[in-house]
Parts: C-alpha cells; sequence; structure tokens
C-alpha cells in the first residue's frame, strides 16, 4: 500500500534553550527496542496552524525504501521545533581539566534541545500510548547507558519493560549515576573509570533522569514502555516504528523541554503511515 500522511502541530512561542544541571557543583536514532526534578510527561495538545514557515527540509530517503509487511504497519515521520532557532550552548568544564583534555578536540555541547538548521528535533520520544494487542518478548540485550568524555551517551534512550540496562563509565575519570526513577527503583552510586553495572527495569516509566553529582552538567532520560512500538528521534529528527498491529492508537510525543503533542492515527495492515510532530516551547 502507499504511504499515507499527516501532520500534527503545537503553536507557540520560540523555546528558550535551557540550561540542565547535571553530574555534580551538569546521544540515537531509532530504539527498539537528586538535585532537580525530572521532566514533567508531555501532556495531550490541540492541532493549530503554524504561525511561522519552517525552513525547508529534504525527506528523509530511507523512507522512500520502508515498506510494511503484510499483516503490519509502520509508523515513520520526523519531529519539528516551532519557532526562531534556538543557538547550540557549549559545555564549560570550568576547572575540570580531565574532561576538558577529553572533549579538547571538538566543541562539546548541551543536548537539552538539539535543533537541525532545517527545524528537525533530536532526541524526542514517539511512542504508542497504552497496550498494543499481543505478547512481544523483552529484547535479551541491555540497553547501554554509557559516560564518554565526561557526557551520558546516549542523551535520550528508550526500553522495554523488564529489559536490563547496562550503566558503564568508559572514561578515565569517575563518574556517579544517580537515577530518579519513580516507579523503578532509584539509586545513586559512584562509577570508578571502566565499572558497569547492570540492573533491570520491571514497570513502565516515563522521563527516568539520570545525573552525575561529580560533573554538574552531565544528565541523561531513560523511557520504560511496555511494548516495543517506541523510537528516539536521532540525527536527522527522523523515526521509524516497525510492526505496530493494525488498529488506532494515540501516537504519543515527548521532549525534555518542548511541548509535545499527541494524535490519533489508525493503521491498516500493510500501510506505511507518515506522521510529523511540530513542536514549540512556552
Amino acid at each position: 500500500m502507499g504511504t499515507s500522511r499527516s501532520i500534527i502541530v503545537f503553536g507557540g512561542l520560540a523555546a528558550t534553550v535551557l540550561f540542565l544541571s547535571g553530574c555534580g557543583g551538569n546521544k540515537p536514532t531509532e530504539t527498539a527496542g537528586t538535585s532537580a526534578p525530572a521532566a514533567s510527561p508531555s501532556k495531550s495538545t490541540t492541532a493549530v496552524t503554524p504561525s511561522a514557515p519552517r525552513p525547508a527540509s529534504k525527506r528523509p530517503a530511507a523512507f522512500d525504501k520502508i515498506a510494511a509487511p503484510k499483516d503490519a504497519a509502520v509508523i515513520i515521520g520526523r519531529v519539528f521545533y516551532q519557532g526562531t532557532l534556538p543557538k547550540p550552548k557549549p559545555i564549560n568544564f570550568g576547572p575540570d581539566k580531565v574532561c576538558a583534555d577529553l572533549n579538547r578536540d571538538k566543541s562539546a555541547l548541551y543536548e537539552t534541545l538539539v535543533v537541525n538548521p532545517d527545524s528537525t528535533v533530536k532526541w524526542a520520544l514517539v511512542s504508542i500510548r497504552g497496550n498494543v494487542p499481543g505478547k512481544y518478548p523483552v529484547p535479551d540485550k541491555p540497553l547501554l547507558m554509557d559516560q564518554v568524555n565526561c557526557i551520558f551517551v546516549p542523551h535520550v534512550a528508550a526500553m522495554m519493560a523488564g529489559q536490563e540496562i547496562e550503566y558503564r563509565n568508559s572514561d578515565p575519570v569517575s563518574h556517579n549515576v544517580r537515577s530518579n526513577a519513580r516507579r523503578n527503583t532509584s539509586f545513586n552510586s559512584i562509577f570508578a573509570s571502566k565499572m558497569s553495572m547492570k540492573s533491570k527495569l520491571e514497570l513502565p516509566e516515563q522521563a527516568i533522569q539520570l545525573k552525575c553529582d561529580i560533573h554538574y552538567w552531565m544528565s541523561a532520560y531513560v523511557h520504560v514502555l511496555q511494548h516495543p512500538f517506541f523510537a528516539v528521534t536521532g540525527e536527522d529528527g527522523s523515526f521509524i516504528i516497525s510492526g505496530v498491529p493494525p488498529g488506532t492508537y494515540t501516537l504519543f510525543s515527548w521532549h525534555e523541554t518542548l511541548k509535545a503533542p499527541n494524535q490519533s492515527i489508525t493503521l491498516n495492515a500493510g500501510e506505511v503511515k507518515e506522521v510529523d510532530f511540530t513542536m514549540s516551547g512556552d
């Protein structure tokens, strides 16, 4: 079947890049499978016409190669930012010479709000809200949350309830990981250089914030979903959710600083449904 397409937009003022407090005194594409509070869950919004045209954006070539199986559907799309493009904010490592030296060959930037020149947004979650018919196995491979060059990698990740997560420190310097989980078990542990630890997140939970109390700029989020139908937007702001059973669902979106809309969608077997989201700040 051909690709169908819809767009959901939330209108509002341009977002201001927020400075996150992170690891002590503050990375990517589709995922299939404490002092500061965690981000609040995104709320359903009303679709409206955007107030200003956004820059021209080239549709990902990979979208044209996607085909849905006969008995399921595929959701593809991109997340866009509405408003004046925010300027990237460099991380100031202050007196921390080790972290500064680890990033001396590149410009380390905050990932709180990453918007490309074509207004596409990285690090947004898109998922089906609620139950999906059928039973889906939990992935055997743990989700990896690493600490590389004094930055959490990836910045936003998603996994299934019951899946393991591996916290790792690949740096030559100590970090800690403080989990601000509300439904799952929270913890605050020191990670010496090259240390790792695995744990299992059993309960669905949105936006578990991870911080490092040694390096204030370090922050990340983990989403725990009850099914495998989710994705985190990558470098080009795109997402792909495959193998979805036919039916009518609420497609949910989230971003740590932007207002994120939801949308009701109906999927037919063999259909590739294209759905774009537009997010705005306060």
